[in-house]
């Protein structure tokens, strides 16, 4: 997928675009623990500004997709709400994704 590719997914209300597809779906894949380690991990392999994607993570927490930890808050690991999870495997029909085994996500 481009980042930045304009693109919806309708579910409750939600318009995701592009940068937020790919936040999404790397969310759903991801082992990073933290917030910030996987801006990190963002920034290497889309190139994108830490700026940017703090404000999908932002906007994505906002709307009850995902949760993490923000300053001054009692620590929570970075994953997906339950609403985040229907919204992550609504992705999968739309992609083929080689090389994964099992999906795992992490749920309340």
């Amino acid at each position: 997928m481009r980042v930045g590719q304009i693109e919806y997914i309708s579910d409750s209300k939600i318009e995701l675009r592009g940068k937020e597809i790919a936040i999404l779906h790397e969310i759903g894949f991801s082992e990073a623990p933290t917030a910030t380690s996987f801006v990190s991990y963002l920034c290497e392999k889309y190139g994108l500004s830490k700026s940017g994607i703090w404000y999908c993570l932002k906007k994505l927490k906002s709307e009850d997709v995902l949760e993490f930890t923000e300053k001054g808050e009692e620590f929570k690991p970075l994953r997906l709400t339950q609403k985040g999870v229907g919204l992550f495997r609504s992705l999968m029909p739309q992609r083929r994704i080689d090389g994964v085994r099992e999906i795992q996500v992490n749920t309340l």
